[in-house]
């Protein structure tokens, strides 16, 4: 790593420092390399020992640069393409006091002040992944440079944790980058690349990755100068913006009300911790730094150990889990078998699915082979894939040239010429049974023998499409939901002969695509859409009974759903939703009554947000209830309360999420949860269906629920699943959320 190190006698750290996944070399140039290199994984996590072996080096650099030997010190990582990948989560998951989670939130502090206090010139080279407690440590650093790699993401994402930076960086961030550029990445969570951390003054330089040590150390030995500004500063119109803004308690107070406005308009309230994040970086900027860090600490300790954070970063560890299990093959139910890689893919069907689904395939650098039949068709998924590169590239995300290299790797045919070299084939055709029989086969006799055939069904069985294969084994189901870009989940769904390494090819295709795979049971609506039906099937008799457009997605919306059932049925479509509730109907039986709402909006020419007319009125601004359609249902009685919409609806969720459990559809209540809050938005600050019935208790809800069914009917009567763990305790164990 270093050319030639400087000898120099063991300290009393050296070896425990390095079992810990630190190291420390002198050169020289008395410029001193610690470096990280956790054992036996692919990334650098901050986790407490790690921390007090930094704090131990670091006292002992000290009293090397009070002593005249030592002239900088870089902070580097010996992972490829990750620097470190923040705190280690399962230790906050372990504080349970509100004392221990200010104090270990200080003592993080304590350790990043030393670097900041070390007297010799400071740099962290940021190779890639570098998030939460990293940036933080980088903050405290003299300079930071980053590689010019795809591979670097500097973030501070605590926020989906349900807590906040505390290791400094509410008061170091805005300090360093101006108030205005740091709230994005405090209150929302969202990392920048390397570019636009140069922009922004988060970083110093980019440079060539394989230079990227070499320069720090040259670096670090500069001449301590004034801070250079940033590009986006230059210019003197930019300066007196920012002046105005940050210079003038009246621009900080118009900054800090818009982003609570925006913090508002998107958690409706619900999560606590970037308002109080808010609050404490208003206060924190008006006092010294030692102040601020202390107040910082005492508000961090105080959500460490609140429900939204234990719930989130229970959603945190299962979704981790989940993806881990895909990469290595481990699949819940499955059989173990390692996945065989994919290198190409094929998509049939090149409609908004079709063409999603190749988009975020080529994104992650897989060759696609795109087929319809028919010209049109296949220019139309062109041009969604386009779009939606062209999204990450006005976001900054992308170049041209990388905008262009992706599509390039799409490959449009009315063939199947191709088809004989791809790993995997995904058929995204019209949901009709006849139609996927028969392209299915079309698909088997092109492929290779050892090809993973999947379908992209929503509604239908693999049993079902598969009874005329001659291969039934090496299908599959991926069922991924619209928009494909932006929906996390994807079931990958298991028929009775599916082979576990067709499975496990599956589940890791959709895991490199940044998915979340989890795997479900071959049934009419699989896990997800059988879930939702019935919540979507309420509101609609809500709405037949005089209920309320506004009203009832205004409830369901206060409860933390991100938007309302009935503005949900638009986005999906009146027509698919009706083609999916029709097809697993039978499944449901008299607890399906049925509603005629979306039948009734078709009829009049209403197919949802697809042609600008559904519940909503759909046009360039904010959709609005459509007057039309509350008339059409405007009943005579008393409408419901918004408690008794939510618990009609959410309840009957609840009821089906249990009957699946029971059947087998989904492995566990962690998976179950997952896919619900990955699937369909259900409030991740409650944890999931199951964990929001854990904390209501499962007494007052099936309670609540026979009170239900006495007045509406035996739908509410509570399941059998439910009735028992009712009897028994809870969904989830009193370790929650250890991982």
């Amino acid at each position: 790593m270093i050319d030639q190190p400087l000898e120099r006698p063991a300290q009393p750290w050296d070896r425990a420092a390095a079992a810990a996944g630190l190291s420390v070399e002198t050169g020289d140039d008395g410029v001193a390399v610690v470096e990280f290199d956790e054992p036996g994984g692919p990334h650098n996590r901050l986790t407490p020992e790690l921390l007090e072996r930094l704090g131990a080096v670091l006292d002992d650099l000290r009293r090397q640069a009070a002593q005249g030997s030592l002239e900088g010190v870089v902070f580097a990582s010996a992972k490829p393409d990750s620097f470190i990948a923040g705190v280690d989560v399962a230790a906050i998951a372990a504080i349970r006091d509100e004392a221990a989670a200010t104090a270990t939130t200080r003592r993080g502090q304590e350790i990043f002040e030393k670097i900041a206090e070390l007297g010799v010139p400071t740099l962290a080279a940021i190779n890639g992944t570098c998030l939460g407690g990293a940036t933080e440590m980088a903050l405290a650093c003299t300079r930071r440079l980053a590689a010019d790699s795809p591979a670097v993401e500097i973030g501070l994402p605590e926020v989906n944790l349900g807590i906040f930076p505390g290791f400094g960086g509410t008061q170091r961030l805005p300090r360093t980058i101006s108030l205005e550029r740091a709230l994005p990445m405090i209150l929302a969570g969202k990392p920048v690349d390397a570019r636009k951390a140069r922009r922004i003054g988060l970083i110093d330089a980019v440079v060539p990755a394989p230079l990227l040590l070499a320069e720090a150390r040259r670096q670090v030995l500069q001449p301590s100068r004034a801070r250079r500004r940033a590009p986006d500063d230059r210019g003197a119109l930019r300066v007196i913006r920012r002046w105005l803004l940050e210079g003038q308690p009246l621009g900080r107070a118009l900054i800090l009300r818009q982003a609570r406005r925006s913090v508002l308009s998107r958690g409706g309230g619900h999560y606590p911790a970037p308002l109080r994040a808010l609050e404490t970086i208003r206060r924190g900027l008006r006092m010294p730094l030692a102040d601020a860090l202390a107040l910082e600490a005492a508000e961090v300790g105080k959500l460490v150990v609140s429900p939204v954070a234990r719930n989130l970063i229970g959603i945190f560890f299962s979704r981790q889990a989940a993806r881990r299990a895909a990469r290595d093959g481990e699949l819940p139910g499955v059989r173990r078998s390692p996945p065989r890689p994919v290198d190409k893919l094929a998509v049939v069907g090149a409609g908004v699915m079709g063409g999603g689904i190749a988009q975020v395939a080529a994104y992650s650098g897989i060759r696609v082979r795109l087929k319809d039949v028919v010209g049109e068709a296949l220019t139309a998924g062109l041009e969604v894939a386009h779009e939606r590169f062209e999204e990450r590239r006005r976001a900054g995300r992308l170049s041209a040239a990388e905008v262009a290299r992706g599509l390039g790797l799409i490959s449009p045919t009315l063939q199947y010429t191709g088809f004989g070299t791809a790993d995997l084939v995904i058929e995204a055709v019209v949901e009709r049974l006849d139609v996927k029989r028969t392209v299915l086969a079309e698909i088997e006799a092109v492929v290779a023998a050892d090809a993973v055939l999947a379908t992209n069904t929503s509604s239908l069985t693999l049993a079902a499409m598969g009874a005329g294969l001659q291969r039934p084994q090496r299908l599959v189901g991926l069922h991924f939901f619209n928009p494909v870009h932006r929906m996390p989940l994807v079931e990958v769904v298991r028929g009775e002969r599916s082979d576990p390494q067709a499975l496990a090819t599956a589940a890791a295709f959709a895991q490199r695509l940044g998915k979340v795979p989890v795997i479900v049971a071959d049934a009419p609506g699989f896990f997800v859409n059988r879930v939702l039906t019935p919540y979507l099937n309420e509101a609609l008799l809500l709405l037949e009974a005089g209920a309320g457009i506004a009203r009832i997605d205004a409830a369901l919306r206060g409860f933390g759903m991100p938007m309302g059932p009935l503005r949900l049925l638009d986005e999906i479509g009146l027509d698919i939703s009706d083609h999916v509730a029709t097809a697993i109907a039978p499944l449901f039986g008299d607890r399906l009554p049925a509603a005629s709402a979306t039948k009734r909006l078709r009829e009049s020419g209403r197919l949802g947000r697809k042609n600008g007319r559904g519940f909503y009125r759909h046009g360039s601004g904010k959709p609005e209830p459509d007057p039309e359609v509350e008339a059409m249902f405007r009943g005579g009685g008393a409408p419901p309360a918004g408690d008794e919409i939510v618990d009609r609806c959410v309840l009957l969720m609840l009821n089906e999420t249990c009957r699946a459990l029971a059947e087998g559809i989904v492995a566990s209540p962690r998976l179950a949860d997952l896919a619900l809050v990955m699937g369909t938005g259900f409030a991740p600050f409650r944890g999931g269906i199951l964990r929001y019935a854990d904390e209501s208790g499962l007494a007052a809800l099936t309670d609540r629920m026979r009170a239900l069914a006495e007045r509406l009917g035996p739908r509410f009567a509570p399941a059998e699943r439910l009735a028992e763990t009712a009897a028994e305790g809870s969904f989830y164990g009193a370790d929650w959320p250890a991982p």
